[in-house]
């Protein structure tokens, strides 16, 4: 089994949560699970100076970027055999919604990008298992509303505890794609045990390092079980 780690650039403000990322590999690996880093052959929406948040006049691609986490080893969306995936991991980060989708601009209006939707959609097709981390259950929400009429059990966090984000309304807005959410902390995860869609708050919450890994390993840990289960 193998299992394909999304990725959308580096740098939590404009591609992947580096910290959520490498804990993800980090988990996989102690789970003795193989897995490879795809991210889309694209140019990023924009550029973040992550010292003081200001917007660089610079075009940056995806996948070259993504190889700064990945070590160089990174494959291009468009040459993944996803036959031979068993699962799919999405850490967070801007990225999700600026350069895997326009969440980050029009919300539930958006659009997800087409390879990143075919990509979604197989999975969910296929119940295969998705881990989605932080923010990026609203793409799987997106996708999933556009082809499916059923309810998707998703958190994106707890409203109960703190958080730079307003979790009511990201929510309410996942409601509105047909999401049932779910409120749930840092010792927590969500499992929607008909699609085998798991999720986890990870930074949409507020805690340090190590509780943000446990969040992730919690969730790896599931996505462990069920491809031992099958």
């Amino acid at each position: 089994m193998k299992v394909a780690v999304l990725l959308s650039g580096c740098g939590v403000y404009d591609g992947s949560e580096i910290q959520e990322s490498v804990f993800t590999l980090l988990a996989l690996s102690k789970n003795n699970i193989d897995y490879v880093c795809v991210a889309s052959d694209k140019k990023k929406h924009h550029i973040i100076n992550h010292t003081d948040g200001e917007e660089m006049k610079e075009e940056r691609n995806m996948l070259i970027e993504s190889s700064r986490i990945s070590r160089g080893e990174v494959v291009s969306i468009d040459k993944l055999d996803v036959g031979n995936i068993s699962a799919l991991v999405i850490p967070g980060g801007f990225g999700v919604a600026k350069n895997l989708s326009d969440w980050a601009f029009k919300d539930i209006a958006c659009t997800v990008d087409n390879d990143i939707e075919t990509l979604i959609l197989h999975f969910l097709n296929n119940k295969k298992p998705i881990v989605s981390l932080c923010i990026s259950p609203v793409i799987v929400a997106k996708v999933f509303n556009s082809f499916f009429n059923q309810s998707l059990n998703l958190t994106l966090g707890s409203k109960n505890e703190d958080s730079d984000y307003d979790i009511i309304e990201l929510h309410s807005n996942l409601n509105k794609l047909g999401v049932a959410t779910h409120d749930k902390n840092l010792d927590e995860i969500c499992f929607d045990s008909n699609f085998n869609v798991i999720s986890a708050p990870c930074y949409m919450l507020k805690g340090n390092p190590n509780q943000i890994y446990l969040n992730v390993q919690k969730a790896i840990d599931k996505l462990a079980n069920l491809l031992n289960r099958n």
